[in-house]
């Protein structure tokens, strides 16, 4: 009997432990918010100008890609 709890105890503790964090995103982690004129609220789940429509601003909370290789590719020199 104390076998079977303590293997159901376990078995509780790694199904708990192997669920991670889910994959939700933030408001923070776009670009662009859409802007409710009446009522001066946002919904900041837009990653384009496009798919926000007419009353598109740019999110002041967006904190962009994070990462190590998040600074957009290479960036050129110039000539020598």
């Amino acid at each position: 009997m104390r076998t079977s709890l303590a293997l159901a105890a376990f078995c509780t503790l790694m199904i708990a432990f192997a669920a991670g964090p889910s994959g939700a995103q933030s408001p923070q982690s776009y670009p662009y918010c859409a802007l409710d004129t009446s009522s001066g609220a946002t919904s900041c789940y837009y990653a384009s100008r496009e798919q926000c429509g007419a009353k598109c601003i740019p999110n002041p909370s967006y904190r962009g890609p994070e990462g190590p290789f998040a600074g957009g590719g290479i960036r050129s020199r110039g000539r020598r």
